[in-house]
């Protein structure tokens, strides 16, 4: 399941479903199912029963820079574009080649960009919006991430391959520079607003690092396992030890930060400091685990469970370096009742396995391997000399 904020509006999608609406107003949530959308027909040639494994499940989603536009894909290979403002309007169904990992918006809005899991990066134009896509650039590993800087100068993309690859937007083959340092793939990026060439990363190695995109320079790595966190007995049934980062976040003003990490019950916080620098570390335990969030404002972030008695949470800064939980008012409810009308369709992205095990590096010991095989060897030569010796043995005693 996702949270997405941004402007006022909220979406929650899961699923093959998607609700859209204001955080405060008195409109009724915009309800929209992929499943509903008409299907690509079999390229010439193909077998119909080559895409009985697709689904309508939602892949990714991402709002425009003012809220007004907003673009998912799913499962199917359907990029679904819609606007927002004043009402929600589905304003076109477009296709991609292959499955999207992750989308954004290009700053002045008029391109989506979608990567894929074969490393290539399309955009598709919002204006002309039945327009195919564009190949804008490729990689050669599977990419997780990407965002556009805020002056639309740099693409950056992450992979599986631990790589974070800063390239210019005009002349995406040129590459300005590499951000080189995690040690598992590259997960999540964000570009805190208001910091300039400042980029967060977040990885399978349990690292949340700070980079000036520009030069590749690391200025800070923080590794999550070691902020200090109470003791809480889900830690122990869930046997956590990678911490891998499953979503970054930042407040609108760029000041503050939220990490949630694969499988932890709980939330890490960070402020930018002037330096610049991640400061202030802290973990907020809840009693569930987080599956998304989101920030409104600065003292603003909502939470998606995967609990369907209590879907959604907002959590408010209350100072001293508390969150604390909200009263649910009047819309929260309304939402959250909404999500629980919905559950059937947007349960199924909600899954107990890890959506990370198939990328981190398998180990391979070739020597203990390759010592196995020879004692195997050893030990078969040795029956067959046993074996000769004793046949030899039995003609001798029958001459």
């Amino acid at each position: 399941m996702m949270l997405r904020l941004r402007a006022g509006r909220l979406v929650v999608a899961g699923g093959s479903r998607l609700l859209g609406g204001r955080t405060r107003s008195d409109d009724s949530f915009f309800i929209f199912d992929c499943g509903d959308l008409e299907r690509r027909p079999p390229a010439h040639g193909q077998d119909p029963s080559t895409t009985v494994s697709e689904s309508d499940k939602i892949l990714a989603s991402a709002f425009s820079s003012s809220g007004d536009y907003f673009a998912l894909s799913d499962d199917r290979k359907r990029l679904v574009l819609f606007k927002t403002s004043p009402t929600w309007e589905k304003i076109s169904v477009r296709w991609v080649s292959r499955r999207c990992t992750s989308l954004t918006f290009s700053p002045c809005e008029s391109r989506v960009l979608v990567t894929d899991k074969s490393g290539d990066v399309f955009s598709f134009s919002v204006k002309a919006a039945q327009e195919d896509g564009r190949l804008e650039l490729g990689h050669l590993s599977m990419l997780l991430d990407l965002v556009v800087t805020q002056d639309g100068k740099h693409i950056i993309t992450c992979d599986r391959d631990e790589k974070i690859r800063v390239s210019l937007r005009e002349a995406p083959h040129v590459i300005a520079a590499f951000c080189l340092g995690h040690t598992e793939f590259v997960s999540q990026l964000a570009l805190p607003s208001g910091q300039e060439k400042l980029l967060l990363s977040g990885s399978g190695d349990g690292t949340l690092r700070l980079w000036r995109y520009e030069t590749g320079q690391e200025l800070q790595s923080c590794r999550i396992s070691s902020i200090q966190r109470p003791e809480d007995p889900l830690d122990d049934a869930q046997e956590i030890q990678r911490f891998a980062v499953s979503r970054i976040c930042c407040s609108p003003c760029g000041g503050r930060v939220a990490i949630l990490c694969e499988g932890v019950p709980g939330i890490f916080l960070f402020s930018i400091s002037t330096g610049p620098g991640l400061a202030h570390p802290q973990y907020v335990a809840l009693s569930y685990v987080p599956v998304d969030l989101d920030f409104e404002d600065s003292v603003s972030l909502w939470v998606l469970s995967a609990i369907k008695e209590n879907p959604i949470e907002l959590l408010q800064y209350r100072g001293d370096q508390r969150w604390q939980p909200a009263p649910q008012d009047d819309r929260m409810k309304e939402l959250s009742e909404a999500i629980r009308e919905n559950w059937e369709q947007m349960e199924g992205s909600v899954t107990a396995e890890s959506r990370f095990d198939a990328l981190y590096k398998a180990v391979f010991d070739n020597m203990a391997s390759y010592l196995q095989k020879k004692e195997a060897r050893i030990q078969t030569e040795k029956r067959k000399l046993s074996t000769g010796k004793a046949g030899a043995a039995v003609k001798i005693q029958k001459t």
